[in-house]
């Protein structure tokens, strides 16, 4: 009997889970459909109807993408996550959705950042997670409940470009003895491989927790040391002099994980 449902299966995070499913010889089904159209999205749910978990990973999650077709963004990360939850909402059956959002729902800070911190997102990628946020949180029912959970900065050998892991290890292989130059090498952000993520996500799935959450390894580096230390480099140069921080105080969840 499949209870679990996954959207965005073939993107980073959703293939992860999917392969952690597989290894715990958990039953799923995936979501194969056009977020964006609310039949595909009824057909599936109609054909899995014992579905009572869902992993709601379909996004368009690269900032640069979003910054490309802001419009498609939009349908895909707001209207795909309203088109699903209405979908559940019809079903009257109890439903926990697991939503993973952004850092980049917040406004910059020197200090660790809580989940009470300002909302103002530093991106349009960001801007959209709120936004899907809201409607996950307007929708809060005793047969919906939900996860969101702020992922800070990941990394993973599989991930594609253009972000920033993948795209350094093409620079490098490009320019291995040349210096190699970054935008924003100042920048403070926390890191986290996707696999570990993966493995919090899967801790707080046992527990069904509920609530809005931040996941981080609640420590910062600079993008520059981050890139020498994973890549064994001495080379980079980091272009601004100013830089931006967001680093997770992931005390919230530390807490109930470990509880």
């Amino acid at each position: 009997m499949t209870k679990i449902g996954i959207t965005g299966a073939n993107g980073l995070l959703g293939s992860l889970i999917k392969k952690k499913f597989k290894t715990r010889k958990i039953n799923y089904s995936v979501f194969n459909g056009d977020i964006k159209v609310k039949k595909d999205i009824n057909n599936w749910i109609q054909t899995n109807s014992n579905i009572e978990y869902i992993f709601h990973f379909a996004a368009i999650s690269s900032s640069l993408v979003v910054n490309k077709n802001k419009k498609k963004a939009f349908k895909v990360n707001v209207i795909g996550t309203q088109n699903l939850i209405e979908v559940l909402k019809k079903k009257r059956k109890k439903i926990w959705f697991f939503f993973p959002s952004t850092s980049h729902v917040y406004k910059y800070s020197k200090k660790k950042i809580k989940e009470t911190h300002l909302l103002k997102p530093s991106s349009n990628y960001g801007k959209t997670k709120l936004s899907a946020e809201k409607i996950i949180i307007k929708n809060k029912s005793k047969n919906f409940s939900f996860f969101i959970g702020r992922i800070f900065s990941i990394y993973h050998q599989k991930q594609k470009k253009p972000f920033l892991y993948p795209s350094i290890k093409q620079k490098i292989k490009l320019n291995r003895n040349k210096k190699i130059y970054l935008k924003n090498g100042l920048s403070v952000r926390d890191f986290l491989n996707a696999q570990d993520v993966i493995e919090i996500i899967f801790k707080i799935f046992n527990k069904k927790l509920t609530g809005i959450y931040n996941i981080g390894s609640g420590d910062g580096v600079t993008v520059k040391s981050f890139i020498e230390k994973h890549f064994n480099l001495k080379n980079i140069v980091s272009l601004n002099k100013g830089k931006n921080t967001l680093v997770s105080n992931n005390n919230k969840l530390m807490k109930k994980l470990n509880g």
